[in-house]
């Protein structure tokens, strides 16, 4: 790039103005991983213009490092961070771009030491405390348990050597009740004894959809089957609720779920109730 240009004082300003865009898609991403969990068309697709996008807005917050704009970015971006990071541990790739750009601007700002130790020293404080805390609530509250999803993503063979996962994928793709007001899935639970099996139901018509990526709502969960030994496919269908009455309530559930664990059980039915109020706490495994 032509140095002329970048010495442009009006240039630099643009390109600081410009970089703003980074702190607030940032702040962005770490509401959306609070609120919801993101499902990408294309995982890798995204993953690769992710870095892309944080190298180059790197590069543009270290050739405005002058500015006024870029200093308060460089200042104010390692908080939005310190979130994105917290909600969203199990999955580096969405906080480690944005943790690695929050540091170099940071150090490369030219903003006077002063205020760059004490905010860095909190933060440093903020990451360690944070982080330290959030471990030991998860161990607390959370439980030592490993919950895995059962999909046609799964790769791990320990886990997809226990089940029928053809008829895994069968259910999955009739896990949407046919009103398309909720939809099922099957959690795979290691803990210290046999482990479970549970369905979970959730809504399934509180989804944002764009064009690249759907937020997925996770936050009213209702486990309504648990069987205590891995490795058991269950069978699951919808059913008309024979209570259900077109007159009640435009939240009644019109279906339930018909379910069993293994062709020797005995089907069972349970009605869907789902939490009135949303758990926050998702991210750290307590349900």
């Amino acid at each position: 790039m032509n140095k002329s240009i970048i010495s442009n004082k009006f240039v630099r300003f643009g390109i600081s103005v410009f970089s703003l865009l980074y702190l607030i898609l940032t702040v962005i991403m770490s509401v959306w991983t609070f609120l919801y969990r993101i499902e990408f068309t294309s995982d890798t697709g995204f993953y690769v213009f992710y870095i892309i996008l944080s190298a180059a807005f790197l590069v543009l917050l270290i050739l405005s490092k002058d500015q006024l704009i870029t200093r308060l970015i460089s200042m104010l971006l390692p908080f939005p961070v310190f979130l994105l990071t917290l909600f969203n541990l199990s999955t580096p790739v969405l906080f480690v771009p944005p943790l690695i750009v929050a540091l170099f601007a940071f150090f490369a700002s030219e903003a006077k030491d002063g205020p760059k130790v004490i905010l860095g020293s909190l933060y440093l404080l903020l990451f360690v405390v944070g982080i330290v805390g959030y471990s030991i609530l998860v161990s607390l509250f959370g439980g030592s348990s490993v919950e895995t999803r059962l999909d046609y993503s799964l790769t791990d063979s320990e886990i997809t050597s226990l089940y029928d996962m053809d008829r895994i994928d069968r259910l999955n793709a009739n896990s949407v009740s046919p009103d398309g007001k909720y939809r099922y899935y099957i959690l795979d639970v290691q803990d210290n004894d046999r482990g479970k099996v549970i369905i979970v139901v959730e809504p399934n018509d509180l989804d944002i959809s764009y064009r690249f990526f759907t937020l997925i709502e996770a936050g009213y969960t209702s486990r309504i089957a648990k069987y205590p030994v891995r490795g058991v496919t269950p069978d699951i269908e919808w059913v008309q609720s024979d209570e259900y009455d077109p007159s009640s309530p435009q939240d009644t559930p019109r279906y339930k779920l018909r379910y069993r664990f293994g062709e020797s059980s005995d089907w069972k039915t349970s009605t869907i109730n789902i939490p009135k109020s949303k758990n926050y706490l998702r991210f750290m495994n307590i349900d």
